[in-house]
């Protein structure tokens, strides 16, 4: 992949968190974050394409970046984190792999159906588990967090 190339699925990446920030109705404030976090994680997407050919990781890397930045920014903005998380990874969300699957199962195309599949599920893996692994260190911080005050009172 060229210099061109990565600036062009970058640029489109943050455009795409523009549109679903406005299909969100993000507050203008939260709009701007989105949009970081988009180009952020499509600059950290573009950067695993040049190091790695496993889709896991290639999709895992930015999905527990996108994750991490989202818990950041709620946390500035006293905002939830998982609209935030949304618009970030949007521009990640295999919608032409799905696609061209289904079209393959549809038209019994055996053959291209399974690499297809096989790709799409190596991606959906990789984005699941990124978003998990935060979360569940988010949540098992929050946890002590809320059972410390509650063992102080």
């Amino acid at each position: 992949m060229d210099f061109k190339q990565a600036l062009i699925i970058i640029i489109s990446g943050m455009i795409g968190t523009l549109g679903f920030s406005y299909v969100f109705q993000s507050p203008k404030r939260r709009t701007l974050i989105n949009i970081l976090g988009g180009l952020l994680v499509c600059t950290i997407y573009v950067v695993c394409i040049q190091l790695t050919e496993m889709n896991f990781f290639i999709y895992f890397f930015p999905a527990l970046f996108a994750t991490v930045y989202a818990e950041i920014m709620a946390r500035v903005v006293k905002a939830p984190a998982t609209p935030i998380l949304a618009c970030s990874i949007i521009s990640l969300v295999p919608g032409g792999k799905l696609y061209y699957t289904t079209y393959y199962f549809v038209m019994g195309e055996d053959a291209l159906f399974d690499a297809t599949m096989q790709e799409l599920l190596d991606i959906a893996l990789g984005l699941a588990v990124g978003i998990i692994c935060v979360t569940i260190i988010v949540h098992e911080i929050n946890r002590h967090k809320f059972k410390q005050i509650i063992d102080v009172e």
